[in-house]
């Protein structure tokens, strides 16, 4: 008597449809994840009790407590500062300027971006704060 051997069953996963999902799942992510670039620093005013609200000005300065620095969200050296707002101010030298300085700044930091604006010809100049 003769007995048939058991027929073995060879489960085989075929792994390639599924790299296949994968691939197109990362590429659909890649393609409709969008990432956001900050437009400048980061800072965190100073807080005041007498602040308060004004317009919204055309020229921002920014400041953050490591002293980099950024004219309407665009970085820049100090030594820059300058010669970027004398053409922003040449029609009107009365236009306002903020400064967005962060509450660790150091003073003496604050005072010489200051001096680069009014040097550039800007007298019309605001401290931006939040309030308390």
């Amino acid at each position: 008597m003769e007995f048939e051997g058991r027929a073995r069953i060879h489960s085989h996963l075929d792994i390639a449809p599924l790299i296949d999902i994968v691939f197109l799942l990362l590429v659909f992510f890649m393609l409709t994840s969008t990432f956001l670039v900050p437009e400048a620093i980061e800072l965190e005013l100073p807080e005041s009790a007498s602040a308060t609200v004004t317009e919204i000005t055309p020229i921002t300065v920014a400041l953050n407590a490591s002293g980099k620095l950024a004219l309407n969200g665009k970085a820049m050296p100090l030594d820059q500062l300058r010669q970027a707002i004398k053409p922003l101010i040449a029609d009107n030298a009365d236009v306002a300027i903020t400064l967005k300085s962060d509450a660790r700044t150091e003073v003496q930091q604050l005072l010489k971006v200051m001096d680069e604006i009014r040097a550039a010809g800007g007298s019309n100049l605001a401290l931006a704060t939040t309030q308390k």
